[in-house]
Order: C-alpha cells, then structure tokens, then sequence
C-alpha cells in the first residue's frame, strides 16, 4: 500500500491484510519465529511475509509485528507468576501440615 496517506482502506482491504498476517505469523510460528523483525525471520516465509507487507499499511505491519512480540512476552510473564503463585500454595499448604 504505497499510497498509504492517501488511501482508507476498505473492509475489503482489512480483511486481506489480517488474512495475510495471520497466515504469516502462523508461519514464524511453525519455524518458532517470535520477532518477525529480529534476524531470525530473515531466512523463513519470505513469501507470506511480503505477501503481508503488500496488502498491509506500513504502520499496521510496524503495529502488528510488535504487538506479536509483546503478546508472547506477556504470557510468559503470566506463566511464570502463576508458576512462583502454584509454588508459593504449595509451600503455604505444607508449612500448614506440619505445623
């Protein structure tokens, strides 16, 4: 979308854009690349990646790709207070047993 002030998209436009996203981020996923930015997505679904880019607006793609990155980042985070939050009920419960 080279004419990206100038253009609105139209639901058309959005639907494909997400499609292609979807389709490329599921294919960094399938090759366990999180940051489509880092270098390690440099070598993987060049296809779908341009495919992306072409159908999406430059700041979308920007917004996308790091919004993948910090959604994963936030459920590892999750995942390991809940993992310290498990932990900590199961020393609490057998600190009450022996007590």
């Amino acid at each position: 979308m080279a004419q990206e002030a100038a253009h609105h998209p139209t639901r058309a436009d959005r639907q494909k854009c997400w499609k292609r996203r979807d389709a490329y981020f599921a294919c960094l996923g399938e090759s366990n690349v999180l940051d489509p930015t880092g270098p390690e997505a440099a070598g993987v679904c060049q296809e779908l990646g341009k495919k992306y880019q072409g159908a999406c607006m430059k700041s979308w793609v920007e917004y996308f790709n790091k919004r993948r990155v910090l959604e994963v980042e936030q459920k590892e985070i999750l995942e390991r207070m809940r993992a310290q939050h498990r932990a900590a009920e199961k020393k609490a419960a057998e600190a009450k047993t022996k007590a």
